[in-house]
């Protein structure tokens, strides 16, 4: 089974007319999607990014986010969590949800069961760059509560090394809760504090930034069950196509490809 774990509604992916054929192209089972940083109908332009050491520098994604993704460096559109309850609707067996939620939204609690209800999603996704918030608030708690009773993984886009350090404790404080760090970020701060949690997983995400080493540190640390698919698409030209060939390519055993390509994802989301 071949999962891509991290996915956003816009674009050529906010079309099932267009993403249901790519992925019967590739051979894709299912895809994981998020809303988008945008209205699923603009036109986007994907962007065509090398593979190379400066874009793979873990520091540099960090420094990324700090002076490009701060939050308030731009408006956020609200998360568009109906348009890809819609498209999960359409395709249920090919499609899955996460959530998009602030965590210092007014009714959390509210909003989060009352929209499990209704979409009955398979995860939470949080933005730390989008949304203004840190891993040592009441809200994260709050989620993170959740989380664990609907037995679904928190998915989450680190700030800086500072949240990374407090999402070691947070991850601590809730062992029953399932974490998701988009884009491996602040992994190496992660596997100093917290490579003793079982309960932290990688997003490999997206293709141009996460070197194979990378990959090989995180199972070293965490093991070959807690590395996962992800693409980010459409962020990135053919980032699905081109993460899975890395995977395939990889000097690894093939019941490891198996479980990063999807059997791992499979397993944490029953």
């Amino acid at each position: 089974m071949i999962i891509d774990g991290h996915a956003h509604a816009f674009g050529d992916f906010g079309k099932t007319k267009i993403l249901i054929p790519l992925m019967d192209k590739l051979g894709v089972d299912k895809v994981v999607l998020c809303p988008g940083g945008t209205d699923p109908n603009f036109e986007f332009t994907v962007p065509k990014i090398a593979y190379k050491k400066s874009s793979m520098n873990p520091f540099f994604h960090i420094l990324g986010n700090i002076f490009f993704l701060r939050p308030g460096h731009k408006k956020m559109p609200a998360p568009n969590n109906e348009h890809v309850f819609s498209m999960v609707q359409e395709y249920p067996n090919r499609l899955l949800q996460y959530f998009w939620i602030d965590p210092n939204a007014p009714n959390l609690i509210t909003i989060l069961e009352e929209n499990y209800e209704k979409m009955s999603f398979a995860g939470i996704k949080l933005h730390q760059c989008m949304m203004k918030f840190s891993n040592k608030d009441v809200g994260m708690k709050i989620i993170s509560q959740f989380a664990t009773e609907k037995n679904i993984p928190i998915f989450i886009h680190l700030y800086n090394f500072k949240e990374a350090r407090r999402f070691v404790n947070l991850a601590r404080e809730f062992p029953k809760t399932n974490y998701i760090v988009a884009h491996m970020m602040g992994f190496e701060t992660i596997a100093k504090k917290g490579n003793d949690l079982k309960n932290i997983y990688f997003d490999i995400s997206t293709y141009f930034i996460i070197s194979e080493k990378r990959i090989h540190l995180a199972m070293d640390k965490f093991g070959e069950d807690k590395v996962l698919l992800g693409t980010d698409s459409p962020i990135g030209d053919r980032c699905l196509e081109l993460n899975m060939r890395k995977i395939q390519k990889m000097d690894i055993t093939q019941n490891q490809k198996r479980k990063i390509l999807g059997e791992n994802l499979a397993n944490l989301l029953g």
